[in-house]
């Protein structure tokens, strides 16, 4: 009798728990994926914190945390993953009640990309892991894997060149906000520029003298076209690259840099348009707009996305054009901004085997850069 009455009592019990964990399995509980640095750059480690927590009185024995995110993320702990199109991990731990419990998954950032975990899946047990139960949950963790600069030193010397020429400008520009001091009134000077006060106190006319200052525009140009048989596609990421170093080199000298690019951004399918400004906050708007640009979608012309922009007065400003593009079509474009006076420089990464098909090199400002070192370098 008394085996009835515990057999009775198993019995009970577990279709108790069963009743229990099928309807309140995920109250209380909550998980997390989230980046501990929303931003880095390529190459660099990166943490991923999945945090799980269980708010109720009632224990999870198992519970499985599955998430699926770009196989450019490289983790150094793989544990239950496998890697085909994506990465997809899946994380077993218990929880007590009212117990949160934080990993910390370490990871490299293999390649410059915009990153962003979707798909969040909870699967859960009962006591006797006789059943699961699944739940699903957007995650919504961004990170941003911007572009590393290239360096070498035939890099770095092509920058010091074009740093001197857009320096040393033909034509000094006046700094509103720099006052130096005041001097008497002569025929060349402008009206705006007479300082009354001055004036009537010395009884003479006196105007301001200004500073000068040494600012230019720089507009870089990427053009990610690659019109070969063999795509280089290891070579048009180095232009990238390169483009992040010139923006960096000029933007750490104060200069007002805009950039454009005929790839497409993954979140908005538009080319990357971004205004001339100076500062930090330049630099972050540059790194996130390439660290979007898809280049696996086909890029927008080059010439027909940036007429307005090429044919527009070059003023005080200089060009810079980043392609590893040849064709004569692009060749043709460059020498035509020129002939309307536009200052330029095309900087093109190329391989030691490859041969560089441009006419009149010095008319188009040439300068090609060693692809091979570029990339051992960076």
């Amino acid at each position: 009798m008394a085996i009835i009455w515990i057999f009775l009592g198993a019995a009970a019990f577990y279709f108790l728990q069963s009743w229990l964990y099928e309807h309140f399995w995920n109250r209380g509980l909550e998980a997390a994926l989230l980046f501990q640095r929303e931003s880095a750059v390529e190459g660099e480690e990166n943490t991923l914190l999945e945090q799980v927590e269980n708010r109720k009185p009632l224990p999870l024995p198992m519970v499985k945390v599955k998430f699926r995110v770009s196989r450019r993320l490289r983790f150094f702990d793989e544990g239950d993953s496998a890697v085909t199109d994506q990465y997809y991990r899946n994380d077993i731990l218990s929880l007590g009640p009212w117990q949160r419990v934080t990993r910390k998954i370490p990871f490299r950032c293999a390649a410059r990309g915009y990153y962003r975990i979707n798909g969040l899946d909870l699967v859960a047990a009962d006591l006797f892991l006789s059943r699961e139960m699944v739940e699903e949950t957007d995650a919504g963790s961004i990170l941003y894997v911007y572009p590393r600069p290239a360096q070498s030193e035939e890099l770095s010397c092509a920058l010091r060149k074009l740093s001197g020429e857009i320096s040393v400008k033909r034509h000094m520009l006046e700094d509103p906000f720099e006052y130096r001091g005041i001097r008497e009134y002569a025929p060349f000077d402008e009206q705006r520029s007479i300082n009354w006060k001055a004036t009537a106190r010395m009884d003479e006319m006196m105007v301001n003298v200004r500073g000068y200052t040494a600012l230019r525009e720089v507009r870089i140009f990427l053009n990610p076209e690659d019109s070969e048989i063999w795509k280089q596609e290891n070579l048009v990421e180095l232009c990238i690259r390169i483009s992040v170093r010139v923006a960096q080199e000029l933007l750490d000298q104060g200069i007002r840099v805009a950039f454009y690019c005929s790839g497409r951004d993954c979140l908005t399918g538009e080319p990357i348009r971004i205004p001339a400004e100076a500062g930090p906050g330049q630099r972050e708007s540059i790194n996130r707009a390439l660290a979007r640009l898809d280049l696996e979608q086909p890029v927008y012309p080059f010439r027909e996305t940036f007429s307005g922009e090429l044919e527009e007065e070059a003023g005080d400003s200089a060009a810079v054009f980043v392609s590893v593009e040849r064709g004569s079509a692009f060749q043709e474009l460059l020498r035509r901004y020129g002939e309307r006076g536009g200052e330029f420089s095309w900087l093109c990464p190329l391989l030691p085997r490859m041969e560089s098909r441009v006419e009149n090199p010095q008319e188009l400002h040439f300068i090609r850069l060693n692809g091979e070192e570029l990339l051992n370098e960076s």
